[in-house]
């Protein structure tokens, strides 16, 4: 684990990992909180150095002190749920490298694989400045070893990336900048340095991240990059929703065309026809995201906000139903986005204003 003024979030991380792991290494780069006394507390090896601007250095370095047979590598803002004997059953295979978990990136999304438990293997390091992955080394020791990677029932959830993000973006960016220049053709790279562009309010720049993303996962085979370009598609769309909706629904159907089962884009596309009186159009849209059971769905490559499937999708169903005149599912559509976000005032007065005379 690596940290710095992390005293918020730490103990909670560390008291949902103690039952499960045999030794804790945290590497401080310049703490000015109780971070490293809280660390001590739970016992933890705490390694200090220097912030050099490079993520992997700083996991690497972890991974330099740890001397258990496997790694599980998890973030402050993270906590850990294993469901009995889960953990210790993957570490006792013998036929794995690196085992995948269930990885929940915000609150109130879906889950998908994550790498975080691997073998400590000295062939096994994180690349990349920013976004570091341990992916191609793992699978390079799979191709030598004949090993594979395998699944678990090991969640992790985020409970970080609330609140205003200027701070991260500005951080970050300088790190992406970096970045694309030595891993040009990783597609997420410039998906996020697009996000830092499009959050500091750099929109021409923002764009041009955004083609550049996009083009780059047009010529690509490996799934995961794939996937990522959706996202790239994603920021594009949103560049556009206020300022020329027309323009972010040309987008979004291609969008939709290259990615036909990506339920983000749908909605996107959904949003965008709304806002330019094609109602008619986003209804069937609408009807098949609402079919999904958001609690229980998961993609291995995607994590989605499940307000895509519940409360928004409702909502602007029932805006659409409004303006096609249909007052009766106007209500109902309301209704629903009502029961599943009961704190949101103004779907119950929708709902109560469509069921008059309904």
């Amino acid at each position: 684990m690596i940290v710095r003024d992390e005293e918020r979030y730490l103990g909670d991380c560390l008291r949902s990992i103690a039952p499960e792991i045999d030794e804790i290494v945290i590497v401080d780069t310049g703490s000015r909180d109780a971070t490293v006394e809280t660390a001590r507390k739970f016992g933890a090896r705490v390694v200090e150095r220097a912030w050099a601007a490079d993520f992997s250095d700083a996991r690497n370095s972890a991974l330099d002190h740890a001397k258990c047979d496997w790694i599980l590598y998890i973030d402050a803002d993270e906590r850990l749920h294993v469901p009995a004997g889960a953990l210790r059953s993957a570490v006792d295979r013998d036929d794995a490298a690196a085992c995948w978990v269930l990885f929940q990136p915000r609150v109130g999304f879906t889950r998908y694989h994550e790498l975080r438990l691997f073998r400590r293997d000295p062939r096994i390091r994180f690349r990349g400045a920013i976004h570091e992955t341990v992916h191609p080394s793992i699978e390079a020791v799979c191709r030598s070893d004949g090993l594979k990677i395998a699944g678990t029932d090991v969640h992790i959830d985020h409970i970080g990336y609330e609140g205003d993000l200027t701070g991260k973006h500005a951080r970050n960016l300088p790190i992406l900048q970096r970045a694309v220049q030595e891993t040009p053709r990783r597609v997420f790279l410039w998906v996020d340095m697009a996000q830092a562009f499009a959050g500091l309010g750099r929109r021409e720049e923002a764009e041009a991240a955004c083609q550049r993303a996009i083009d780059l996962a047009a010529g690509l085979d490996d799934p995961k990059q794939k996937s990522d370009g959706a996202l790239a598609w994603q920021c594009l769309i949103g560049l556009y929703l206020e300022t020329d909706p027309a323009r972010a629904a040309d987008i979004a159907g291609a969008a939709v065309e290259k990615y036909p089962e990506h339920h983000a884009l749908a909605l996107a596309l959904a949003n965008a026809l709304f806002l330019i009186g094609r109602d008619a159009e986003i209804i069937p849209i609408l009807e098949q995201l609402t079919c999904i059971d958001a609690q229980t769905f998961m993609d291995p490559l995607v994590s989605y906000d499940q307000r895509i499937f519940g409360e928004w999708a409702h909502d602007l169903m029932g805006g659409a139903y409004a303006r096609l005149g249909e007052r009766s599912r106007a209500a109902q559509a309301f209704r629903r986005a009502a029961q599943l976000a009961p704190d949101k005032l103004a779907y119950h007065a929708k709902a109560a204003a469509f069921a008059l005379n309904g």
